[in-house]
C-alpha cells in the first residue's frame, strides 16, 4: 500500500520546491506520519498531486534515497528506511526551535491568530 504524504508547497516562499518537499517527507518521517518499510507515492502521481513537474520529485526521491532516508527498488518503488535518532546540539536545537516558532507564528497571523491566543494553545498541548 502506497503511503499518502501531506505536502503543502509554497511557491512564492522563496524556498525552491525541491527544498520543501525534500524537509516534509524528513519530517514526516521523524515525526512517524511515514514509517518504516512505507512505499512513498510514484514520482508521477505525485508530481499530479502537486502539480509539479516529475523531474522535480525524481530529484527529491534521489536526495533522500542519498541521505538515508528512502531506498529505491528497481520496478518496486521507493520505500522508507530505518534511521537513526536525530541527536542536535544545543546550538542546532536553538536554531531549529527558532525556525519552527518563526514558521508557526507567520501561519497564525496569516490566520489573524495572535501570539498570546497561539501560546495559551501551545501551553494547554503541553499541560493537558
Amino acid at each position: 500500500m502506497t503511503a499518502r504524504i501531506a505536502i503543502k508547497l509554497e511557491y512564492h516562499s522563496g524556498i525552491p520546491v525541491y527544498k520543501q518537499m525534500t524537509d516534509a517527507i524528513i519530517a514526516a518521517v521523524r515525526s512517524g506520519e511515514l514509517r518504516v518499510g512505507e512505499k512513498l507515492p510514484p514520482i508521477r502521481k505525485l508530481s499530479e498531486q502537486l502539480n509539479i513537474n516529475p523531474n522535480t520529485t525524481a530529484r527529491v526521491y534521489r536526495e533522500l534515497e542519498l541521505k538515508g532516508v528512502l531506498e529505491s527498488k528497481t520496478g518496486s518503488g521507493c520505500f522508507v528506511l530505518p534511521q537513526e535518532p536525530q541527536v542536535l546540539s544545543a546550538k542546532e536545537k536553538q536554531a531549529k526551535l527558532q525556525d519552527l516558532l518563526e514558521k508557526i507564528t507567520k501561519e497564525a497571523q496569516s490566520f489573524h491568530i495572535s501570539e498570546q491566543e497561539l501560546l495559551r494553545h501551545l501551553v494547554k498541548r503541553i499541560k493537558p
